[in-house]
């Protein structure tokens, strides 16, 4: 009988190796040899990136860098370096010892193949990672995208309040202005007026779920945290208000740094990105090293990349595809992807049950990309879903 092959691609994992028959004591040491990563690293001198690239080889892969690094005719170059977990481990260990500031180097790449954020402690709890943590959506407005008006009185926000508990929420983010597409600024005095009641009555019979205060200005971020918030979710990043930095340093609080392109009245009209993923990383990276500078603790900042937020449906898209790229910065990521246009686009559909569906199914994807904040509408049924993925593990 003519043998025929069975052939399949597979992303290894130690239950793989342990199917197939391999020596358990050696199934941990073994992934390491099976699971391949890709590494950009950027702005290489040319010297840099010659000694990388021979230093690839020599432990068994490649590194792609310019066709004009070996010539000398360009004075820097990106880097594209792959290789199992094995062998860019060897590869980080050669490059301790080699000059030109690439001992650095050397640890960085250790780092990031090792990389979970650092635990961030909130008065009695410790937020430790290792599963994606829950957010719910507290609207207290009466114009949002999905929601608006139906929790704008503060018996209405509590009795959410408590649903969004009930079903699984693990954090529960306050806001009083809609910064959906084309929205234009609420009134500091007014969001106050909306969000502050209801988070002054929470604390008077909860007080150990995490609170957290969507809003751009640092009057209302002092105010709720005086009142017992605990975490401030600035989806300019602090552009729209520079005293927020200032709110954060003093409170010494956890700090969510959202991504737009503009603000929300015109953010629709600036999507015209290089590379999405690219201009957001190093808008990041420079407002990390800003807000650090200024006294932020590091462990203290949280990355929302911005879904929505002035990007096209196929850039949303990609934002999620490449989420690993922003892990190399150290901090813990957020998406909000609950009920979005793009999602209402996607599935051509408006309606609400059907978006948190198809919401639930994306926070799958979420999950699988270890993203460590989930920040959803229907806590309910993105609770069951991630159950449901626990149970592959």
């Amino acid at each position: 009988m003519e043998n025929t092959f069975k052939l399949k691609f597979i992303r290894c994992q130690e239950s793989d190796l342990s199917n197939i028959g391999l020596d358990r004591t050696y199934t941990r040491r073994a992934v390491e040899k099976h699971c391949f990563k890709t590494l950009k690293i950027c702005g290489l001198t040319c010297a840099q990136a010659n000694i990388i690239k021979q230093t690839a080889l020599s432990s068994g892969t490649d590194c792609a860098v310019h066709r004009e690094v070996i010539t000398g005719k360009v004075e820097t170059s990106d880097c594209i370096l792959s290789g199992s977990i094995d062998e860019l481990k060897k590869i980080a260990e050669k490059l301790k010892y080699q000059p030109l500031k690439l001992s650095t180097l050397a640890q960085d790449i250790k780092d990031m193949l090792t990389y979970t954020p650092a635990p961030l402690a909130i008065r009695n709890f410790v937020l430790n990672w290792q599963e994606p943590y829950l957010m719910g959506i507290l609207n207290i407005t009466p114009d949002s995208f999905s929601d608006g008006g139906q929790y704008n009185t503060t018996d209405k926000a509590i009795e959410h309040y408590k649903e969004l508990i009930q079903d699984g929420a693990d954090i529960v983010d306050i806001g009083g202005e809609s910064t959906r597409p084309y929205s234009t600024p609420t009134d500091a005095q007014e969001e106050q007026s909306r969000i502050l009641p209801v988070i002054k009555k929470i604390r008077e019979f909860d007080k150990n779920t995490i609170l957290s205060v969507d809003t751009r200005n640092a009057s209302t971020a002092r105010q709720a945290l005086e009142l017992g918030a605990d975490i401030i979710n600035d989806i300019s990043a602090t552009e729209w208000d520079p005293d927020m930095s200032k709110v954060a340093v003093e409170y010494k609080c956890p700090i969510i740094l959202g991504h737009a392109s503009a603000t929300p009245d015109c953010m629709q009209n600036h999507t015209d990105y290089a590379d999405v993923v690219e201009e957001i990383f190093n808008y990041f990276y420079k407002k990390i090293d800003l807000l650090t500078f200024l006294g932020i603790d590091k462990t203290n900042i949280i990355l929302d990349p911005g879904i929505g937020f002035g990007k096209t449906v196929q850039q949303n898209f990609e934002i999620i595809n490449r989420l690993e790229e922003f892990t190399t910065l150290g901090c813990p990521i957020l998406i909000g992807h609950s009920r979005k246009t793009f999602l209402q686009e996607t599935i051509n559909s408006h309606d609400n049950g059907q978006l948190d569906e198809a919401t639930a199914i994306l926070t799958a994807k979420l999950i699988e990309k270890k993203v460590n904040i989930i920040r959803v509408h229907n806590v309910k049924i993105n609770n069951m879903t991630k159950k449901l993925y626990r149970s592959f593990l």
